[in-house]
């Protein structure tokens, strides 16, 4: 059974649980610092649309942009291990480990 939290009674005070995705942090920053030009961190947190379009830019636009497209990836990655708030959670909206 799955209790709501209503903010009354003997849970009063409490705060709520947090769901907690079974994915690491480390693991998508690493992902999106090595591989992230081509989506995998965004796969791996299942933001496939995102991953889809971050492999076609990088296919795309690498001639493009010289190359600066992979930044991207990079910087998300790093944003992912040093925990900034749009990377703290996967699709689900459960919050990394």
């Amino acid at each position: 059974m799955t209790h709501l939290y209503t903010g009354r009674g003997p849970d009063a005070g409490l705060a709520p649980a947090v769901r907690l995705s079974p994915r690491r942090r480390a693991v998508a920053g690493l992902l999106g610092i090595y591989l992230g030009a081509f989506g995998a961190h965004r796969f791996y947190l299942g933001y496939t649309a995102w991953g889809i379009a971050q492999v076609l830019a990088a296919i795309l636009l690498a001639k493009a942009t010289y190359g600066t497209i992979f930044l991207w990836g990079m910087i998300e990655g790093t944003l992912i291990v040093l925990g900034a708030q749009p990377f703290r959670t996967d699709a689900q909206g459960r919050q990394l480990r």
